[in-house]
């Protein structure tokens, strides 16, 4: 309709309409594009809160499964005492043959804690991190997982206490652990989790894995090793857990 009057109007050489023809198309044009502007603009803005969202359950739940493996390490440190105590023949009065049996077969796990970072790893990979409008939330956002990244080293410590250790028991007596003494539900609970389970049915087999245990200077440095990464781990933790805390909640408010 209006390609039809203009060429009408330079037919006519009614400059006028000419020009008010073509400034009604430039400015329609123009509104057009400022329209589509706009909507792309409040597209990306939703579109960077809902990743926000997801950031703030990610590193909340960081927090609170640090908060978790922080009393699993704590006590994992308690029993490592022990258990060093036991290796250099210095053994609690309390402390009977089961009982150790026991503390050094879980003491050679490891709980690990690994970062939820399916979100920010997908707005990294995406190229889509400029969404967060914010570059101060952006900026407390990667660092946060950088420290991560600094410590994982710590916190999905590689043991080398599981072979040590569990080579040296026998299969019935760890096949009788896990069905008698571990709930089937916490497989990887912290001690506090064992089942207050009777003794293994062969005391001798028991002494005999002891003192094999005692006589391997490989497990006494391999736990005294294990040992420093827990206590490094644990400092780290409580830092890390309040790290998060603190990042949760200005994610959130920044949403708000």
């Amino acid at each position: 309709m209006i390609l039809r009057r203009l060429t009408t109007a330079f037919r006519k050489q009614d400059w006028f309409t000419v020009v008010v023809e073509t400034l009604i198309v430039v400015f329609g044009v123009f509104i057009g594009l400022q329209v589509n502007n706009w909507n792309s603009a409040r597209a990306d803005k939703a579109t960077g809160e809902a990743y926000l969202e997801r950031i703030a359950e990610d590193v909340r739940s960081d927090g609170i499964r640090l908060a978790d493996a922080l009393q699993t390490w704590r006590e994992d440190s308690d029993q490592a005492v022990i258990i060093v105590s036991f290796l250099e023949g210095e053994r609690a009065e309390t402390l009977t043959d089961w009982d150790a049996f026991q503390v050094i077969y879980w003491g050679a796990g490891w709980t690990p804690f690994k970062p939820n970072r399916v979100t920010y790893d997908e707005l990294i990979s995406t190229g889509q991190f400029g969404l967060v409008g914010d570059p101060a939330l952006r900026r407390d956002i990667a660092n946060y997982y950088a420290a991560m990244d600094s410590i994982a080293g710590f916190y999905d410590f590689p043991t080398p206490l599981r072979e040590l250790v569990r080579s040296k028991y026998s299969p019935e007596a760890q096949a009788y652990m896990w069905e008698a003494c571990f709930p089937e539900v916490q497989f990887s609970g912290p001690p506090g989790s064992w089942r207050d389970c009777a003794p293994f049915g062969d005391a001798d087999s028991i002494a005999a894995t002891l003192d094999s245990l005692k006589q391997s200077d490989e497990l006494l440095d391999a736990t005294r090793y294990t040992a420093s990464i827990r206590i490094i781990a644990v400092i780290a933790a409580e830092t890390d857990r309040i790290r998060a805390q603190e990042l949760a909640a200005k994610v959130e408010g920044y949403l708000e």
